[in-house]
């Protein structure tokens, strides 16, 4: 009778470590269903690099995907920095678009992300941005400053990387550049106001690099320029 209780307590012991060891792997095992969340939305208008007449500006995004047709609101940010860390409007909305009123002749940044009744929310957007123009007879800002070289996630060789850049101001301004760069995001400003649309930097080897340019004209106006990066081997 001794044996009989001791195999009855055994099988029992098994089984309950048994059903420890599977719960445990199955709670480890088990992967986050991203399909709980919504999808990313996507941005219409304004498009980027737009210059806009229009002040009073109606922005627009596609609508996302909802899980279990789960009812939607989506929050929209405008900051005048890519880093977002001075919103200067923003919006909770079912709707797929939001009306602002802006100020002339100032560059903007946006981007929307999508949440759901039950508290899930997708990342926000890939942000774009655009401008305003100044009020007839009044200057114009210069255009933001395209990438020559590196180009964007390019990878580079040596210690010394020059960065090139183009600008245009649709006055004819003569322009100037404040130049930022650096290891981190966003970089930090290295050069203040030079006239030329180069700039040499020193590098290290299997680093990643940040940079941006902002161009100004001789009447006040300012184009700042989203961050570009490469890669030294």
């Amino acid at each position: 009778m001794k044996h009989i209780y001791i195999a009855i307590f055994s099988t029992l012991l098994l089984l309950s470590c048994s059903s420890d060891e599977d719960t445990d792997s199955i709670l480890v095992n088990y992967p986050i269903n991203i399909d709980l969340f919504p999808s990313l939305p996507s941005l219409i208008y304004p498009t980027n690099n737009l210059i806009c007449t229009n002040f009073e500006l109606e922005f627009q995004w596609e609508a996302s995907e909802a899980f279990n047709r789960n009812t939607l609101t989506y929050i929209i940010e405008i900051a005048q920095d890519e880093t977002f860390e001075n919103i200067l409007f923003t919006a909770n909305t079912a709707q797929t678009s939001s009306t602002f009123n802006l100020e002339k002749g100032t560059t903007y940044f946006w981007r929307v992300k999508a949440r759901d009744n039950k508290g899930y929310e997708s990342r926000f957007s890939a942000l774009q941005t655009f401008f305003t123009e100044p009020e007839a007879g009044i200057n114009a800002i210069p255009h933001s400053p395209e990438v020559v070289a590196p180009t964007l996630g390019a990878t580079v060789s040596g210690s010394q990387t020059t960065l090139d850049w183009n600008a245009t101001d649709s006055d004819g301004d003569p322009l100037v550049f404040d130049v930022y760069f650096g290891e981190s995001n966003p970089p930090q400003l290295v050069a203040e106001n030079i006239d030329v649309s180069t700039f040499d930097v020193t590098t290290s080897a299997n680093t990643t690099y940040y940079w941006r340019v902002v161009a100004k004209d001789n009447n006040q106006g300012v184009a700042i320029g989203r961050v570009w990066n490469f890669r030294t081997q």
